[in-house]
């Protein structure tokens, strides 16, 4: 098995950065340090008698610097590898002549009319998306009516044109798995949990559509009092390319 893309981009992390704050809230986790990072927050399933383990140095995280932060993305605990992966995201260096500030979703429709997609994770246009392509499967953990169960990505992603993946991949570790499956097609990672990094490059993507918080204050207080990303105001939309860092 191929090494956890994951701690390949830790690895790439330069310098480090003292933690300045760490929120997990409803939907989403918060770190600071270099930046503002974010990560999605699993929930807890209702029906099982799953509960939330106490995160490893609960009340001293700000006491870490973000690279040994970063480290909980490693975590098999959900909410761990969501702060590991916030602080990835608070820390990791961007290059601006490497990324496009634009919002990967537009082009994203172009690129699927006429075309058989797999979209990993529901989003909030899958409906919309459905109209323009000639098939669209969506691959849920919790599939809704109408969507596939996890388990079908084996039969689905390696039909597919196009395949979208959410960052959220990441965290769960589900990525690599994936990531195998779409040897034939155009693959697009969304959402804001998605790492910014060219590593992933190295396992098939094709593009990286994530965001970045350009308004502290306002994210900070809309993701506090249990604001979903789909709405989140405060950030810009920024893609990194493989096509356009070869």
């Amino acid at each position: 098995m191929r090494t956890n893309p994951v701690e390949k981009i830790i690895d790439t992390l330069r310098g480090d950065h003292p933690v300045t704050d760490v929120r997990i809230c409803q939907r989403s986790v918060m770190v600071k340090s270099k930046r503002l990072g974010l990560a999605y927050l699993f929930p807890r399933d209702a029906s099982s008698n799953e509960k939330r383990n106490q995160i490893r140095g609960c009340g001293s995280l700000t006491k870490l610097g973000a690279k040994e932060l970063s480290a909980y993305a490693l975590s098999d605990d959900l909410t761990e590898a969501s702060v590991g992966v916030a602080a990835i995201n608070s820390l990791i260096d961007i290059e601006e002549k490497k990324v496009q500030v634009r919002n990967g979703k537009k082009s994203l429709y172009e690129r699927c009319a006429g075309k058989r997609v797999a979209m990993v994770g529901r989003f909030k246009f899958a409906e919309e998306l459905k109209k323009l392509c000639a098939h669209l499967d969506i691959l849920e953990l919790h599939p809704s009516p109408g969507d596939l169960p996890a388990g079908a990505a084996d039969d689905v992603i390696p039909l597919a044109e196009v395949v979208i993946i959410t960052g959220t991949t990441l965290i769960n570790g589900t990525f690599t798995h994936i990531a195998d499956l779409t040897k034939n097609a155009f693959v697009s990672m969304l959402g804001p949990s998605s790492i910014i990094s060219p590593v992933l490059f190295e396992y098939g993507i094709d593009e990286i559509c994530g965001s970045r918080v350009i308004d502290d204050e306002m994210v900070i207080r809309f993701v506090s009092e249990g604001g979903s990303f789909g709405d989140l105001s405060g950030v810009e939309q920024i893609v990194l390319s493989r096509e356009d860092n070869n």
